[in-house]
């Protein structure tokens, strides 16, 4: 079924296009010319590539275009961009870099290999590595002379990256605590003793990307709850106890359920997986020579029972029964899509619908100003969400149909303008149809999916239009 299907190759091991394909050619169960028609396409493809007249890599070529300035930069402006302020009472961020004394905590601060993802070279070579020497659960043919190779991609730590960015006036003190994984708390005495020493304490917990049997995270990583593992969580408490303002930075791969943490810790941070220049991007945060602008790009759930729990739901899925939350929890998230905090504050004013209604086919400009009413340049992130009001089918409480990131100085002010094709509101009606269909169209602009400013509507007008979907343009935004 898979040849006569076009699956030319199977990978990483051969359980069905080995000795069972053969068996099947010679029973004729398979033809000889479906065999030839897999194997053409690979060989065409690999003589495409070049890879008959040139089979190996040039080392040295390889060099000079892997990991370049521009890449490395690249990488910085990513991770910069991509970190998420989830919480900062009392304005304990950004550190001051003449502080007298830090304490850098946590299993993820003095490490590299956690700053990566599951896709990154090191990783697939610790999977080999893991494969040769413990479990080749795909039977894979694993050559036995390679090693891992530290260097192989320049990348500092978190603790590191920290120790860059102060000035020589600061001391900064380090205790791992304990590890990702594992149950050990013997780490936790030279914790609270580094916290006690200093004036603020970062403690930097997560997870480890990969595909080997000690990552948290990633391919194949399965998880049955969303809490921090191992005693991570233990040492934020630990830490917290001493009395000392806490920051926690969390180095992860997926949502975590951290409401201890979400309800006592002052100052959180979500840096994800940042990558080789993550370490760089986190200081610059910490310290305020990047104003965070990153928004959750999904839900953060309270609890792994609220799965699944997204902002686009219908109107009577984001309840647990009549009174909304449930029996022993709420039932709103933890954190929700789109939420981003900044050093600065943003103020969303003058909503402008430039028709009260337009048909299939023709556009909607909805327009605002987005102000920076703080004292430091930041960036926001503008988002128009829309919502279906009466339609012959359920529709979402709410749609995200546009979003822009704009960089304000204090007091700037710049409007935004959002171009909606009536298309976009197409749906699927109960016969299968593709259609546009009239009615009331809500319109929410806010800074995440529940932080609304501005509202506003117009209406879909003319008669049900049936569409093709190739004919759905999305926003334009400016």
């Amino acid at each position: 079924m898979a040849l006569h299907a076009g699956i030319d190759v199977e990978l990483p091991s051969t359980d069905c296009y080995s000795t069972p394909l053969q068996e099947a050619i010679e029973s004729n169960m398979v033809a000889t010319n479906k065999l030839d028609e897999g194997v053409g396409r690979v060989l065409t493809l690999k003589f495409e590539l070049g890879l008959f007249e040139n089979p190996y890599v040039d080392v040295d070529s390889a060099k000079s275009v892997f990991d370049s300035p521009e890449q490395r930069d690249l990488a910085y402006r990513i991770a910069q961009k991509s970190i998420v302020l989830l919480k900062n009472d009392d304005n304990l961020l950004p550190l001051d870099k003449n502080i007298n004394s830090i304490a850098v905590i946590g299993p993820n601060a003095d490490t590299v290999r956690n700053i990566i993802g599951d896709y990154a070279y090191p990783c697939h070579i610790e999977t080999l590595v893991e494969m040769r020497d413990e479990d080749n659960v795909f039977d894979m043919p694993v050559p036995e002379g390679f090693e891992l190779v530290d260097d192989f991609v320049s990348i500092i730590s978190i603790l590191d990256g920290l120790k860059d960015k102060v000035s020589n006036h600061t001391t900064i003190h380090y205790a791992k605590g304990c590890s990702v994984l594992g149950d050990s708390k013997e780490g936790f005495a030279e914790a609270i003793t580094t916290a006690e020493k200093a004036d603020v304490a970062i403690v930097v917990v997560g997870g480890k990307s990969g595909l080997t049997n000690d990552c948290t995270c990633g391919e194949s990583r399965d998880r049955a709850d969303l809490n921090l593992t191992g005693v991570q969580q233990e040492l934020v408490e630990t830490v917290a106890a001493t009395g000392k303002p806490v920051v926690v930075l969390l180095l992860n791969g997926r949502p975590l359920s951290i409401n201890w943490i979400a309800e006592n810790i002052p100052a959180i941070v979500e840096a994800w997986l940042p990558g080789e220049e993550g370490a760089a991007a986190v200081a610059d945060v910490l310290f305020g020579d990047m104003n965070p602008g990153g928004k959750l790009p999904m839900t953060f759930p309270r609890s792994v029972g609220q799965v699944p729990i997204f902002y686009n739901h219908k109107p009577s899925g984001g309840r647990s029964h009549w009174n909304g939350s449930y029996i022993n929890l709420s039932n709103k998230p933890l954190w929700p899509f789109g939420h981003g905090l900044s050093y600065t504050q943003f103020e969303l004013r003058n909503l402008q619908v430039d028709k009260s209604s337009a048909q299939a086919g023709e556009t909607v400009t909805v327009q605002c100003d987005l102000t920076n009413v703080g004292q430091h340049a930041g960036d926001e992130v503008i988002q128009l969400y829309t919502r279906d009001a009466v339609a012959s089918v359920i529709r979402p409480v709410k749609e995200l149909k546009g979003f822009k990131r704009i960089h304000l100085a204090p007091q700037e002010t710049k409007t935004v303008t959002f171009e909606l094709n009536v298309n976009q509101f197409g749906f699927y009606d109960r016969n299968m149809d593709y259609i546009v269909e009239p009615g009331a169209i809500l319109l929410m602009i806010g800074t995440s999916s529940e932080a609304i400013q501005l509202e506003g509507e117009f209406t879909i007008s003319g008669d049900v239009t049936e569409i093709g979907q190739d004919k759905v343009f999305f926003s334009h935004v400016e």
